[in-house]
């Protein structure tokens, strides 16, 4: 498996790759969830799809598995503009050492079990990249099955506000604190032993 950070520094070098992520992305978020309108272009592109964004694109060989993407909260993005009212017990973060994660996804087929493992790979590969980046903390909207498991892993999890319905599922926004630790439990439950990430962190977005 190959996990990389794919921003505006080296998107030159994962055209294909990241063409798969927006395709793959279209195919969860728009055919399967029905959250977003279905383009005829097959590609799931919004308006937080920017040159500050950094995508994370897993491939095994040729073929795309997972993705998500980050994008620095002082910036507009999909909590600051989609939820604007939604952090009412902790004020919205609106700071470039903090980055918003969303657009989480693994392939439906590759999701046999649940797909933890690979879910775990992909939160050690997030915090890999944000140790790398000196972020202080990542989240956002988030699905509310997952917070247990995030504070199984080890991670720190601060609360910003009550559940939101979205899909008849609900969601909340939080944010992780980005540490060693919280890296260390991820890997744990992915069982890896080692850093995930086959390039250097690029220069942070601007």
């Amino acid at each position: 498996m190959q996990f990389n950070f794919v921003t505006r520094e080296n998107e030159h070098d994962f055209q294909p790759e990241l063409d798969a992520f927006f395709r793959a992305r279209h195919a969860v978020y728009a055919e399967e969830l029905g959250w977003v309108p279905r383009s005829d272009d097959g590609l799931e592109i919004d308006p937080f799809d920017t040159s500050a964004a950094a995508y994370l694109v897993v491939m095994d060989g040729d073929e795309f598995v997972a993705g998500s993407r980050l994008v620095p909260t002082h910036l507009p993005h999909l909590l600051s503009e989609a939820f604007p009212d939604s952090c009412d017990l902790i004020p919205m973060p609106r700071d470039p050492a903090i980055v918003e994660w969303t657009r989480g996804f693994v392939v439906a087929h590759r999701r046999e079990g649940g797909g933890l493992t690979l879910k775990a790979q992909c939160c050690a590969a997030v915090m890999e990249y944000c140790l790398a980046m000196g972020y202080r903390q990542v989240g956002g909207i988030q699905d509310t099955k997952w917070l247990a498991i995030w504070k199984r892993m080890g991670w720190t999890v601060h609360i910003h506000g009550a559940p939101i319905d979205i899909g008849g599922e609900a969601w909340l926004p939080a944010y992780f604190d980005v540490s060693q630790v919280a890296l260390a439990g991820a890997r744990r439950w992915g069982k890896v032993g080692a850093p995930l990430l086959s390039l250097a962190a690029p220069d942070k977005a601007a």
